[in-house]
């Protein structure tokens, strides 16, 4: 039948500008450590964000006219010699040399560096092929017995923990230099929903906070579960997500739906072996960066000034790493694999906000909240100064004097191999305005 209107019944349909559509493709490309999303993940994220249902066609089309990076594109932009280069300065973070080539692959793409794994590895070859001796295939390890997991979809059960390897026995720098990590970790898709420094992750308090935080920064949602080890700390925590659960979502009954699990480490598996991918890779270079500060002299664990600097100076560096890591986490491609019931062969980030492409009978099971009731809770536990007490190394007197301090010497970049040249100058120019009387704060 003729169609003089142009038009085929499904409606006109509404783009995205250009640039957002250009971020979109970048953030896509990221994910699967590197390889990003297949087109079919594509076309099923753009509608889940945008509402835009397309064909395959119009996918490339859109990707071209908003010229969309590719590992193709970006080998006739960069030579040889300029990618390597990208290469070995992203490996001059890793001091323990535990980034492999899915690590390298994953990071240099969260920093918008597209490159082919075969080239990758050859690169990784050319200039760090020791690192390739102590990773022979074949090698044989016990491994403990588990049980498959298995979760609904997003928001059914989520795992937090705390990681002490940074903390005072771990890097066994004397007298309570102390940096615990906790994070909060999704079993259906392994997405890793928080990865912070806190002065102390046996403290109820603060842990309370923390989890307040998280509920506020998700956009006040909360999951169905949460399981966390036997530790006396995480009881307060238990009971607020008991309460906000109850409140917000009474269809959901014990102990069909336990709001709250508590685990021996070794079964708490979905966060406790994540640990030995932060002990291996990053948190290795943290600690041996750590401790050869110590070893060489440069850090004076009795000394307060030392004390205060290395907190005020350390904390932002480790958790800027962190925070590369979760991103770096969240984009890596968990291995596909049949023994697992959640899904696996694709990132975590995809599988979180897209699960139906991983399982199409996958729920999303995330409750929401109440924002005044958040709030409420907060108060409950000491309000905002008891939130602030969480997350607190340093006086926020001497944090601002240090910021003054830094600034004064040129601010000097704060990374993992400069850490150390900065804490000497940090330390004479605090110990010069003290000696001169300078009330800077010290704690």
């Amino acid at each position: 039948m003729p169609n003089p209107a142009g038009k085929n019944g499904a409606g006109v349909k509404e783009y995205p500008d250009d640039a957002v559509l250009a971020d979109a493709f970048a953030r896509y490309a990221r994910e699967n450590s590197g390889s990003g999303l297949n087109e079919a993940d594509q076309r099923s994220r753009l509608e889940a964000e945008f509402g835009l249902s397309i064909g395959k066609k119009k996918l490339y089309e859109l990707r071209k006219k908003v010229n969309s990076d590719s590992v193709r594109k970006s080998k006739k932009r960069r030579t040889e010699t300029e990618t390597a280069q990208l290469v070995i300065d992203l490996k001059e973070r890793d001091v323990a040399g535990g980034w492999w080539v899915t690590q390298v692959k994953g990071r240099l793409a969260n920093e918008g560096v597209l490159v082919a794994r075969d080239q990758l590895r050859e690169i990784l070859h050319d200039h760090f092929d020791e690192e390739f001796d102590g990773r022979v295939v074949g090698r044989k390890r016990v491994e403990q017995h588990r049980t498959p997991l298995q979760a609904l979809g997003p928001w059914h059960q989520e795992h937090s923990d705390g990681h002490e390897k940074l903390a005072e026995q771990g890097l066994r720098m004397r007298d309570g230099i102390h940096l615990p990590i906790y994070a909060s970790k999704v079993q259906f898709s392994a997405f890793l929903h928080a990865l912070l420094l806190m002065p102390n992750v046996r403290d109820s308090n603060a842990i309370v906070h923390y989890y307040l935080d998280l509920v506020e920064d998700r956009g006040y949602r909360i999951s169905i579960q949460i399981t966390t080890d036997k530790g006396s700390e995480v009881i307060e925590l238990h009971k607020v997500l008991a309460l906000l659960r109850s409140e917000a979502a009474p269809e959901y009954t014990e102990p069909e739906f336990p709001a709250g699990v508590q685990q021996g480490s070794t079964k708490n598996t979905p966060i406790e072996s994540f640990w030995r991918w932060l002990r291996d890779g990053d948190g290795h270079s943290v600690k041996k960066v750590l401790q050869d500060g110590s070893a060489s002299g440069i850090f004076l664990p009795n000394d307060i000034v030392h004390r205060n600097v290395i907190y005020w100076l350390w904390v932002p560096i480790i958790q800027k790493g962190l925070d590369t890591y979760r991103e770096y986490w969240n984009n890596h491609t968990v291995t596909k694999s049949k023994k697992k019931k959640n899904p696996s062969g694709s990132c975590p980030n995809n599988m979180f906000l897209n699960p139906k492409s991983v399982r199409l009978m996958a729920q999303d099971c995330h409750i929401k909240m109440d924002p005044k009731r958040v709030a409420e809770l907060r108060e409950a536990y000491g309000g905002q100064a008891a939130r602030e007490k969480a997350y607190r190394f340093v006086s926020e007197e001497f944090k601002f004097n240090a910021e003054l301090i830094h600034i004064n010497l040129g601010s000097p970049p704060l990374t993992l191999t400069n850490g150390w040249n900065v804490f000497k100058m940090m330390v004479n120019r605090v110990e010069a305005l003290r000696v001169a009387g300078e009330d800077l704060g010290l704690t």
